[in-house]
């Protein structure tokens, strides 16, 4: 399959236009044009419904860009690659992680990283959980954090657990649940309440936690993003479930964080695809993340029982 045609699909879908793929790929627009026909016919699919002033996706264009798109995003990895090998360092350290430890745990560990060796180059991805799954499939990033488990459904990936978390309700220090040292299902179920989609993990988590305590929560708000419920937290919109690490990416100041009961966990760790062999730089990250793991603890018991470092 001709890569240049690829590559003017995936500008198109990206950049939103014929007009704008051509300026980026410095052809004429019929020149583009006829690379993605070229591409319609190999692959026997039509990408693309055609008018006088755009291009839109068809059904099979938006199936082909979804499946095919961490695929076609390593093209522009190309350039970087062959820069490496010219200088002969290969010294890049590519990571993928997700929105919600990004700016609590990855980001801190990446800086001391940095401290500590000045002159590596970190490439930092972040993805949500679905498409960091596909990513790290590829073998573009030395490394993945997320939560565990993580499973490919055709490469094999070993999930290395670091750290466990525990589930905590953020809310405002003046909430009337605020006095209580633990909260139950029942305690917080008549409360407005701020959620992550169903299909997630920590969603299943909370849900369950509900059910096991006999009790239905009010979804006000569903989304996708643990940092965005945070935020919702402190704009006064309801209470959220989530946990210590993710909550540190923003301001607490006015908030307040309390265990749910009985106490729900979930993991984090690395991943990586099975029988790679890590990076020094890759091996002196996760050496960094465990110590602001470490830091974290430090801060104070409440820290210290809902945080809990696995290795």
């Amino acid at each position: 399959m001709n890569i240049k045609s690829l590559k003017a699909f995936r500008l198109i879908v990206v950049n939103g236009s014929l007009a704008a793929a051509a300026q980026s790929m410095h052809l004429s627009q019929p020149a583009v044009s006829r690379l993605v026909s070229l591409l319609e016919h190999e692959a026997k699919l039509q990408l693309f419904y055609r008018t006088r002033r755009r291009l839109t996706l068809t059904p099979e264009g938006e199936a082909f860009y979804r499946q095919a798109e961490h695929l076609l995003a390593g093209f522009d990895e190309i350039p970087r690659i062959i820069e490496d090998i010219k200088a002969k360092t290969g010294g890049n350290f590519r990571l993928v992680t997700a929105p919600r430890i990004g700016q609590g745990l990855v980001s801190p560990a990446l800086a001391l990283m940095q401290k500590e060796t000045p002159g590596v180059r970190c490439i930092v991805d972040i993805q949500s959980r679905f498409d960091l799954e596909n990513r790290i499939g590829t073998r573009r990033y030395d490394l993945g954090i997320v939560s565990l488990p993580v499973s490919h459904s055709l490469i094999e990936i070993d999930n290395k657990p670091l750290m466990r978390v525990r589930a905590e309700a953020l809310l405002p220090e003046d909430h009337p649940l605020a006095e209580k040292e633990q909260l139950t299902a029942s305690d917080l179920a008549p409360y407005p309440m701020l959620g992550l989609w169903p299909n997630q993990i920590w969603r299943q988590q909370v849900d369950d936690f509900f059910r096991s305590g006999g009790a239905v929560p009010s979804y006000t708000v569903e989304t996708r993003s643990s940092l965005m419920a945070c935020q919702m937290v402190r704009d006064g919109a309801g209470i959220a479930v989530l946990d210590r690490v993710c909550a540190q990416a923003i301001d607490l100041k006015g908030l307040t964080l309390r265990p749910i009961e009985p106490a729900r966990w979930i993991s984090f760790g690395c991943i990586y695809q099975r029988g790679a062999t890590l990076s020094p730089h890759a091996l002196h990250f996760l050496d960094c993340l465990k110590r602001i793991v470490a830091q974290l603890r430090a801060r104070g018991p409440d820290y210290a029982n809902s945080i809990e470092a696995l290795d």
